[in-house]
C-alpha cells in the first residue's frame, strides 16, 4: 500500500481526498500546517507528498500566500527525495513556476480532472520507486 502525506488546512477537502484515495488503496496521513507536516514526515516514510500552496504556517494562523512553497523548500533542504506535488486551487504561471523553482515535482490543480490527478500521482510514485530500485542495486 502506497502512503501519501496530504498537507492542507481545508478540512473538508482533506476528508474527501483521504476517503477517495483510501478507497483506491492508498494510506493517507493529513497535516493541517507547515509544522505538523514536518512532524509527520519525521515519524514515517511516505511515497509522495501533496502540498497546498497556501497552507498555514501554524494551525491557528490565517493562511498566508506561499507557505506551501516554504515547506517544499525546507523539505528539499533536508533531502526529502520523494515526489512532492503542489496540489492547489491556485492557478497561473506564477504559481506553477514558483512551485517548480522551490523543488516541487509537479503542479496539479484541485479543480482539474481527478483521473488526470491520479495518473500523475501514480507516475511520480512509480518513477520514484524505479529510481530507488536502481540506487539500491548499486
Amino acid at each position: 500500500m502506497k502512503s501519501l502525506l496530504l498537507v492542507d488546512d481545508e478540512a473538508v477537502i482533506c476528508v474527501e481526498f483521504e476517503r477517495t484515495l483510501e478507497l483506491l488503496g492508498y494510506r493517507v496521513e493529513i497535516a493541517h500546517s507547515f509544522e505538523s507536516a514536518l512532524n509527520c514526515y519525521s515519524r514515517a516514510p511516505f511515497d509522495a507528498i501533496l502540498v497546498e500552496f497556501n497552507v498555514r504556517l501554524e494551525c491557528r494562523t490565517y493562511p498566508r500566500a506561499g507557505k506551501g512553497i516554504k515547506l517544499v523548500r525546507q523539505m528539499r533542504a533536508i533531502d526529502v527525495a520523494v515526489p512532492i506535488l503542489m496540489f492547489t486551487a491556485m492557478e497561473g504561471e506564477l504559481y506553477e513556476t514558483t512551485s517548480f523553482d522551490a523543488g516541487a515535482d509537479d503542479f496539479i490543480s484541485k479543480t482539474g480532472s481527478f483521473p488526470s490527478f491520479l495518473s500523475r500521482l501514480r507516475a511520480h510514485i512509480e518513477r520514484s520507486d524505479r529510481l530507488k530500485s536502481i540506487h539500491s542495486e548499486k
